[in-house]
């Protein structure tokens, strides 16, 4: 290569980062996510310290918050706005924030059996036995209704001092960081159904206009900023994962990858996701244009 003013860089130039020990390249590529997790960190604390933090009181069961098909299982069976699912086949449903996604992949795998609910219904003291046989479509269960944690009342805690803030912003981060994790995990191993959900830059921008109106814009921030970041340390050619993984696989084999190989992984791989990218914003462009 040559710079400006005419010198000749060689490619065995000790200063090319290609070229520095692998404790230092590891440092400098890890870099990246480092910087996207700290200023999530730095977002989450100025939320907290501006807005506080809610804490929902949880009570035991699933909400039905909503008949979303009117001729769905849930509805052909019984189920009512305002029921509380307080237990499935005999199994009481505790008060957890994920015991709604508990009960979503129960419906999903019981292979369109039967399932025994307890439900509990507004105005009814007794509860309600149901007995519902979940749709198969796409070969999971269904039952048309859309449920949601069961919380009595939303409390906002707020912090008294300087440490309290920095406790605060450190569970919230590290709420935050596991749903973001868990969201990935979901998506790869179901990348058929979820590929129909994900947004691409025009819906991440409309969802940004709409944290702004909100007055969510840290938190909006703080959710991006960690998705790149893990999704940037996957062990995936052309992201910062998969770089660390070619510089363990180097150390561990004792001598340097051929570069050149490695050039026409990332670039091939590269193009993949600026492939997956364009379908995302298609993708887009079909939700809000009428086509």
């Amino acid at each position: 290569e040559e710079e400006e003013d005419g010198e000749v860089i060689s490619e065995d130039d000790p200063d090319l980062l290609q070229n520095r020990p692998a404790i230092q390249r590891a440092l400098v590529i890890s870099a990246g996510v480092a910087f996207n997790m700290l200023l999530a960190f730095a977002a989450i604390f100025g939320t907290v310290v501006t807005n506080g933090v809610l804490d929902p009181v949880i009570r035991p069961g699933v909400a039905v918050s909503a008949i979303m098909d009117q001729a769905g299982a849930g509805a052909r069976y019984g189920l009512l706005p305002g029921d509380v699912v307080m237990g499935v086949d005999g199994t009481a449903l505790p008060a957890t924030m994920d015991v709604t996604g508990q009960l979503v992949k129960t419906i999903r795998t019981n292979g369109g059996k039967v399932l025994h609910l307890t439900v509990q219904r507004p105005g009814v003291i007794e509860p309600v036995a149901l007995d519902v046989v979940p749709d198969i479509r796409g070969g999971e269960g269904i039952i048309g209704v859309r449920l949601s944690t069961n919380v009595e009342k939303i409390t906002v805690k707020r912090p008294t001092d300087f440490g309290s803030a920095l406790g605060l912003s450190a569970s919230e981060f590290q709420r935050i960081v596991g749903q973001t994790f868990g969201g990935l995990v979901s998506i790869i191993s179901n990348i058929g159904q979820a590929g129909t959900n994900l947004a691409g830059p025009v819906g991440v921008m409309q969802m940004g206009a709409e944290a702004g109106r909100q007055g969510a814009i840290l938190s909006f921030a703080a959710a991006i900023s960690i998705n790149l970041g893990l999704m940037n340390s996957l062990p995936l050619p052309a992201l910062d994962g998969g770089q660390l993984l070619l510089i363990l696989f180097e150390v561990a084999r004792g001598k340097p990858v051929n570069q050149d190989v490695a050039r026409t992984v990332n670039g091939v791989f590269l193009s993949l996701l600026l492939l997956a990218s364009m379908f995302l914003l298609v993708g887009d462009l079909e939700r809000i244009l009428p086509f």
